[in-house]
């Protein structure tokens, strides 16, 4: 799969899916193996089978949403929309099944005539619901693929911004995909707004996309906020500032593992004071760590205790020898001091 597929994946799978306008097509999706609505694909059932029994299979349900097409699809109220959902359907479905089962895509023509006909005999029967199986040979399924994409983000639209306003790390996806839109959408105005073009399927031609003041509507995000800043750091220090409401931290006092977001205004993830603090914390306890190991369970620590004994008895040696000294010269100078002294006077 090309980086363009797999946006289109990421696209519907983190975007669109659930969404209830995108879920319609499961409803149309619906198995009818061997159900009475069959019958109408058994003359084209022989050629179906030569490319793979999924085809049938699918003409079968095919024929049951064409029929019951206003029943299905009650919850959309515009019967064009009706329409033009099932119409994007089965084209879609019939791509799926070709690159499931890798068949040459020059078949695809011919098996798309095989429905048209399978639509007549429905329409013949007047069972159709006003709905038809809008088939023109000239339109191919990469174009019908273009245009059902262009028809889900413009009708999804409103929860598709909901989404990605809400999930900054949609917006990467979102912004990619965009790209393709806006380039579909040329091309959708370039084929259907003219009038004269025959690439374009009846249900599209010259509808409101085409008026000069229509706008494709375009989500505003920012694709730098994009990057993962729901992730949780954990900080031994007390948290001195307020953290800006919703952002899931939870401030707590200095004794406590505190959750930390420490996120700037581009949505960056910025803990430099945290991260220093921390490792000269762990650099601290490492050292006193290795030196408390050594001191106790090594000859190292042996070593420094017999070096220290020795130093304190030393030390010890040289105070009582300097005491000794002190109290000897105290004694001299008492001696010097009180020994008498006899002058003689000699008379004149």
């Amino acid at each position: 799969m090309d980086d363009l597929g797999k946006n289109h994946n990421d696209f519907q799978e983190k975007i669109l899916k659930g969404l209830s306008k995108y879920e319609l097509y499961e409803k149309l999706n619906e198995p009818c193996n061997n159900c009475e609505y069959c019958t109408y694909c058994e003359s084209v059932k022989t050629v179906l089978n030569r490319y793979n029994e999924s085809l049938y299979k699918l003409c079968c349900t095919f024929a049951r949403n064409l029929v019951k097409l206003s029943e299905i699809l009650k919850d959309e109220t515009v019967e064009i929309d009706r329409c033009k959902y099932f119409n994007f359907w089965v084209h879609n479905e019939i791509r799926k099944k070709f690159n499931i089962y890798n068949e040459s895509t020059s078949n695809i023509p011919y098996i798309l005539l095989k429905f048209f006909q399978v639509e007549n005999k429905i329409k013949n029967a007047q069972k159709n619901n006003n709905c038809f199986y809008y088939y023109k040979s000239k339109i191919g399924l990469d174009l019908w693929i273009q245009f059902k994409n262009l028809y889900d983000y413009i009708k999804n639209y409103v929860h598709v911004e909901t989404k990605v306003t809400t999930n900054n790390k949609l917006c990467p996806i979102y912004k990619e995909y965009l790209r393709y839109i806006e380039n579909v959408y040329h091309t959708f105005k370039s084929e259907c707004c003219n009038n004269s073009s025959d690439k374009c399927p009846d249900p599209l031609i010259s509808n409101e996309w085409c008026a000069r003041d229509y706008i494709l509507n375009k989500v505003s995000c920012d694709e730098s906020r994009a990057l993962d800043t729901t992730s949780t750091r954990y900080s031994i220090f007390p948290a001195t500032r307020e953290q800006p409401p919703g952002d899931g931290s939870h401030l707590a006092d200095s004794s406590s593992l505190v959750p930390r977001n420490d996120i700037n205004e581009h949505g960056i993830t910025n803990n430099t004071d945290y991260y220093s603090k921390l490792g000269v914390s762990l650099s601290f306890l490492g050292v006193l760590s290795t030196f408390f190991y050594l001191y106790n369970f090594t000859t190292f620590g042996n070593w420094i205790r017999s070096k220290v004994l020795q130093q304190k008895i030393n030390f010890n040696l040289d105070q009582d020898e300097q005491n000794l000294m002190e109290h000897n010269l105290n004694k001299d100078n008492e001696n010097m001091y009180t020994d008498g002294y006899n002058i003689k006077y000699q008379s004149t």
